[in-house]
């Protein structure tokens, strides 16, 4: 199983395994919030596009596709 921990983190302060720690948590919450905004308009949008009967590519810059499918 992966961890966070390695050999040179039994070796640092609290303080620092705090600051680690925080900052590990901060990427986790920016994560979550990017997948819930992001992930709610690209369902919107595939939906939209299934509802015409287009094809929707997820890979592809949504408003570009909007400019496609105009």
């Amino acid at each position: 199983m992966r961890t966070v921990d390695n050999a040179a983190s039994a070796n640092q302060s609290r303080w620092k395994k705090l600051r680690n720690d925080t900052s590990l948590l901060m990427r986790f919450a920016a994560m979550i919030l990017y997948y819930f905004t992001t992930g709610r308009r690209l369902r919107r949008l595939y939906r939209e596009c299934e509802a015409r009967g287009e094809v929707f590519y997820v890979d592809e810059d949504p408003a570009e596709s909007e400019r496609r499918l105009r």
